[in-house]
């Protein structure tokens, strides 16, 4: 069983291993810079514009659906 400072250590180890792949791999290197690459601004455009899309036609629905309701005997 680890005790609490071997955990805390593990954890040490592997972040120090993450930071140096970070620094040695160029892809990781590139996607840790700040700000939004092309690509992500499109996919996130995309996805506003699926949500406005999905809003609009649901009130649509619950206003059709308000106004016209269905009379059953």
């Amino acid at each position: 069983m680890c005790s609490v400072s071997q955990k805390e250590h593990d954890v040490t180890s592997l972040t120090g291993l993450a930071l140096l792949a970070a620094a040695v791999v160029p892809e990781l290197a590139e996607a840790a810079q700040p700000g939004i690459s092309p690509s992500l601004k499109n996919l996130l455009l995309s996805v506003v514009a699926g949500g406005v899309v999905l809003a609009v036609l649901t009130i649509a629905v619950a206003g059709v659906s308000t106004f016209d309701p269905v009379k059953r005997k």
